[in-house]
């Protein structure tokens, strides 16, 4: 064999084993790289040899679950079914919430709407491994990662850090290929304090030193050549204040609903038998201005929430930063001090809603800057980094095509 032949051979063999090792950052807003005097050093060490989106636009409702699935999938909502951190499943007369605490929340039907990334991974001769990543130890049409650690808790940093390790290592010794860390830390102080806080800024900063031990590591191992890194979030993080609340509760009481959904952002209302009508009549002549009440056919198409049997007969979608309460939600949620001073949920044409993307690896150009991408994109990149074929997404390849080599 020529010296060109074994080269290429041995590009081959590394193109084949290719290794991708992903970081969701929940709630990280896309311009919170641009904070006055705040440094983020680490992060500024991926820009620089890697590529970074201006910002990435979530699915619509810009939600926690139903992102975690488009990302995972390249799927809108209304394609995976996965319509709401809270979901009443009118059929089966069972509910969902988002801390998966209750038996019915970890059934796998709820799951099943689409594959995510790392069932397509096994299924292709590769081996997952996720760390306290929302819903991974639930089965999807009897099949799940290679490993699961299930989440107990919101992840903090120090946790995640952890996890990081655990994964470098594992990546390292060859035993996975596809390595998943979730991080709730930015989202739960976003919410807690608000996305402007001093104590939002100090949860950046811990943040940037968890990217720049992770980088320090993939070179210390040796990675660098086989292993690609993708980070995302799922959505933004607004102000929001008890002085901007809009209460829907007369409106919808038990006499002519079945079930009310979610309250904040968004709220979903399945009126009962005959009663349609009558409720969302109410809805409308409460002549709220910092509010927009929908059937369900007249939801708007851009936000791709309309084709799916999960998805309520009525919402109620509130303006940027106001918070709608409910008969079962009186008052906003309480955090870590007191009521909230963040939320999302909002439509997500809004810019407080924007997450981010970032990517490194021998796939990825270095120091690329490229236009937005949309939650829906990610999937097929997070494929081509793995060496794994997609399945039939909605996402734009014209939008990410510019970032690989």
């Amino acid at each position: 064999m020529t010296d060109k032949a074994a080269r290429a051979s041995m590009t081959s063999q590394i193109d084949e084993n290719r290794k991708l090792l992903v970081l969701l950052i929940d709630g990280f807003r896309w311009d919170y790289f641009d904070i006055p005097g705040l440094q983020l050093p680490g992060f500024s060490r991926l820009f620089e040899q890697g590529v970074k989106a201006d910002y990435m636009i979530p699915d619509f409702p810009t939600l926690s679950f139903p992102n975690f699935s488009s990302l995972m999938t390249g799927l809108h909502a209304e394609d995976h079914g996965f319509v709401g951190n809270f979901m009443y499943h009118e059929e089966k007369q069972s509910s969902f919430e988002y801390k998966m605490v209750n038996l019915e929340s970890n059934q796998s039907h709820w799951f099943e709407g689409a594959e995510p990334l790392w069932i397509s991974a096994v299924k292709q001769g590769k081996k997952s491994y996720m760390f306290e990543w929302p819903g991974c130890h639930v089965p999807v049409y009897n099949m799940t990662s290679t490993f699961c650690d299930k989440m107990n808790e919101w992840p903090m940093v120090e946790r995640t850090v952890q996890n990081l390790k655990k994964a470098v290592d594992l990546l390292k010794a060859d035993k996975i290929d596809f390595a998943g860390v979730y991080l709730n830390a930015v989202d739960r102080w976003g919410h807690s304090y608000g996305p402007n806080s001093k104590e939002v800024f100090d949860i950046l900063k811990q943040t940037d030193n968890a990217i720049h031990e992770i980088l320090s590591m993939l070179k210390t191992y040796d990675l660098a050549e086989n292993t690609n890194l993708v980070i995302f979030s799922d959505h933004g993080m607004t102000e929001i204040s008890e002085s901007r609340t809009i209460d829907i509760s007369e409106h919808i009481g038990s006499m002519d609903v079945t079930a009310v959904m979610d309250k904040g952002a968004v709220c979903s209302i399945w009126p009962r038998e005959g009663k349609l009508d009558k409720v969302y009549t109410g809805l409308t002549e409460m002549g709220n201005s910092h509010m927009r009440v929908f059937k369900k056919d007249t939801i708007p198409d851009r936000w791709r929430y309309r084709n799916n049997k999960m998805i309520a007969p009525i919402i109620v979608v509130a303006d940027l930063g106001w918070y709608i309460l409910t008969p079962d939600g009186p008052s906003i949620d309480k955090y870590m001090n007191g009521p909230a001073k963040g939320h999302h949920g909002y439509d997500n044409a809004e810019e407080d809603m924007r997450g981010i993307f970032l990517a490194m690896g021998p796939d990825f150009k270095k120091n690329y800057k490229t236009g937005p991408v949309r939650a829906v994109d990610i999937y097929q990149v997070m494929c081509k980094a793995l060496k794994i074929q997609p399945l039939p997404h909605k996402g734009d390849w014209s939008r990410v095509k510019d970032i690989f080599k």
